[in-house]
């Protein structure tokens, strides 16, 4: 973005890293685990130069182009990225911008998700000036719309048959969270 330096977070268990081009391997490997895949809705990369072109449209492109930002995350002191979260579509006009996230299923059930999704909407509401976030989930990521909950997202609604995964036409449960509620939900927990 303009030269800027991409924005490495941290929080009490995690390293929030920067993906660049040197990843493709990791892209190619991560984005074909099964369980991504489905939760995902889309299929992985054919081969490694298609993992290639993913990661510059959806991770390393998205950056350099300003449309949002795509962090790794990896556990402190590690150097596997275990996962991925971050921003697209940022409309800067309108303050708002989606969100993705995906992590490891090694990795599943220990609140790292969160942790890491905690720090990067406070990146989003601080530091990109959004006023709403946007997440987006097939209906049969039940793990996903309960990180969502978790997280203080509301369920603005239903996509009926919005997406299509192994020849079935398939919901997608639309959330958002706005800048005054995630405000008020930190003053509540005194962290304002």
């Amino acid at each position: 973005m303009n030269g800027q330096a991409f924005p490495e977070l941290t929080t009490e268990r995690l390293e929030l890293c920067e993906i660049t081009r040197e990843h493709a391997e990791w892209y190619l490997g991560h984005f074909s685990i099964p369980e991504i895949v489905i939760g995902q809705g889309f299929p992985p990369p054919k081969d490694l130069e298609a993992a290639r072109e993913e990661l510059e449209q959806y991770i390393v492109g998205l950056f350099e182009k300003g449309l949002g930002y795509r962090w790794g995350v990896r556990l402190k002191g590690q150097k596997d990225i275990i996962g991925s979260l971050g921003f697209y579509s940022w409309d800067t006009d309108n303050d708002r911008a989606k969100m993705g996230y995906d992590l490891r299923p090694a990795h599943w059930g220990k609140g790292l998700m969160k942790e890491a999704l905690d720090r990067v909407v406070r990146f989003g509401f601080e530091d990109m000036n959004l006023n709403r976030i946007e997440v987006t989930i097939m209906e049969t990521n039940h793990r996903s719309i309960s990180t969502a909950i978790r997280l203080g997202f509301v369920r603005e609604g239903i996509l009926r048959q919005f997406s299509k995964s192994d020849g079935k036409y398939l919901d997608e449960h639309i959330f958002s969270m706005l800048r005054r509620d995630w405000l008020a939900d930190q003053e509540e927990a005194g962290r304002v």
